[in-house]
């Protein structure tokens, strides 16, 4: 092995050392490239890093699920703090840099898959029942930005009943738009989804000198506090969210025309405007000016 490379795993072994490392140098001594497809940007910064599992309070009761440890910097420092962390990466390629880690803390297990297509309740499971002690679910995750929405939305769809809170590192613009109120340029489905599920903060920015390959946008660190039972609880959820879709589909529209031309069965416009009289909502509103308390009557109203 050549002195550089020497070099270059010494500093991958001290990492949490220094405030500044070289993703570059990690991924030279083991002859990996970031892989632009999977959308790969490594963080370069231990100070960002930190900041992060600070955000996320992790602590020795939790069990972490990191989505995308990538070269392993924010999983040493999760299976340093908490009480166990699986680590699920798409890459195989990554397995050379990540197994070390396996191997020095026996509390981490990384599992090479799709986030989308693991059983997350499966694992988490398992890990309850060889661990009693576990007492809250985390997620932490610096996200790719091609499949931000998707990931989140599957963790709060699927898995809010089970999950304390999530923090996750996304594109500046999705940070907005996740935390946006109604009314604001920012505010879609998704920030409806959001607020139904959790409370959501911005936690900081990160520039993308941060980053290795440098992307083209900052980024900004989001955590969702899961409500254990939303405070506000349509009679149906599913319907409520088939409105919220609706009514961003045609956000431009006033919400009477949005929801009348999605075609719900016995939802005619006529409905829906007796419907809003009889909530003390404007005729001519648009979907992006309600919250949560209103999509969740609108709909106990109109699928009654």
């Amino acid at each position: 092995m050549s002195k550089q490379a020497e070099k270059n795993k010494l500093e991958r072994q001290e990492y949490g050392s220094h405030e500044r490392f070289s993703p570059y140098g990690i991924m030279a001594s083991y002859g990996f490239s970031a892989k632009k497809a999977l959308g790969q940007n490594f963080l370069s910064d231990m100070n960002i890093v930190r900041n992060i599992v600070d955000a996320a309070d992790v602590g020795t009761d939790d069990l972490v699920i990191e989505v995308g440890p990538g070269l392993g910097v924010m999983t040493a420092l999760l299976a340093e703090k908490a009480g166990c962390v699986i680590a699920i990466e798409i890459d195989r390629e990554l397995a050379p840099i990540l197994e070390p880690l396996v191997h020095k803390y026996p509390c981490l297990q990384v599992i090479y898959d799709d986030v989308m297509r693991t059983d997350i309740g499966k694992l988490i499971a398992e890990k309850r029942e060889a661990y009693p002690d576990l007492k809250r679910v985390k997620i932490v995750a610096n996200l790719p930005y091609y499949i931000t929405t998707p990931i989140i939305m599957m963790f709060l769809e699927q898995y809010a009943s089970i999950l304390t809170s999530l923090t996750f590192m996304v594109q500046k613009e999705v940070a907005r738009r996740l935390v946006s109120p109604p009314g604001s340029g920012e505010y879609g489905a998704i920030s409806v989804a959001v607020a139904y599920y959790s409370d959501a903060s911005v936690c900081f920015d990160v520039p993308a000198s941060c980053f290795v390959p440098r992307p083209k946008v900052d980024s900004s660190v989001v955590n969702m506090s899961v409500y254990p039972v939303p405070p506000i609880v349509p009679r149906s959820p599913d319907n409520m969210f088939r409105l919220v879709r609706a009514a961003f589909a045609q956000r431009r529209k006033m919400l009477v025309n949005a929801i009348s031309n999605a075609a719900f069965p016995g939802v005619s416009k006529e409905r829906v405007s007796e419907a809003l009289d009889k909530l003390g909502i404007f005729r001519t509103i648009r979907g992006e000016m309600l919250g949560v308390k209103e999509y969740a009557a609108l709909s106990d109203e109109l699928f009654e």
